[in-house]
């Protein structure tokens, strides 16, 4: 004989929802939920003063649309939130060496501070040509951080980047010259934040 029992809610006896940790459940290690902004919009984004970082954010782009942020609200303060981030662009500048790349939670800069005169970010950009060009071949930066937010409350991800030079643009899955011509490529920007349970 099988016994079947169903319902449409469980309550703790305040009325609460239980936890993973009420019902006896170890979380620690699991992946808990993603969050995916996957950008295939075309746009740039110009920095201002050199060495001072550019939220990829929609009110920061030239079509005020696209954009690589995202929002999550962490299920527990002890959870750590893994973000992703893989960024298909090319600059204005023969320097594309010089954009170094981070990531902000709300208006908290995560990785390595600006320390001195030095700039400071996660990484530089990996150079896809082997000479000096700003026309026709994009760049690509990819890169991870582990952050451990200590809050249930929505928090906000943005990638970010910085130039040595003021009033740069960083055209955003497209080439600096985006002609349509076999010599032009476009592509894809992804910002992925997967809480962990700590």
């Amino acid at each position: 004989m099988t016994s079947i029992l169903k319902v449409d809610n469980i309550q703790k006896a305040n009325g609460s929802t239980p936890t993973a940790s009420d019902l006896g459940i170890n979380t620690t290690g699991t992946i808990l939920q993603t969050v995916v902004q996957q950008e295939t919009g075309i746009t740039s984004f110009t920095s201002g003063t050199a060495g001072t970082d550019l939220l990829l954010i929609a009110s920061n782009a030239a079509d005020s649309t696209s954009h690589l942020s995202l929002t999550i609200t962490p299920k527990s303060t002890s959870s750590k939130i893994l973000l992703t981030t893989s960024v298909f662009f090319e600059g204005s500048t023969t320097e594309n060496y010089n954009y170094l790349w981070s990531l902000y939670r709300d208006s908290i800069k995560l990785g390595q501070p600006n320390v001195g005169s030095r700039r400071g970010g996660i990484m530089a950009t990996s150079i896809g040509f082997y000479a000096a060009d700003a026309a026709t071949t994009p760049d690509s930066v990819s890169f991870s951080y582990y952050d451990t937010p200590s809050t249930t409350s929505a928090i906000t991800y943005a990638v970010a980047f910085n130039h040595n030079s003021a009033n740069v643009l960083a055209y955003l899955n497209r080439t600096t010259n985006d002609s349509d011509s076999i010599n032009n490529e476009r592509g894809v920007s992804i910002l992925i934040a997967q809480e962990i349970g700590g």
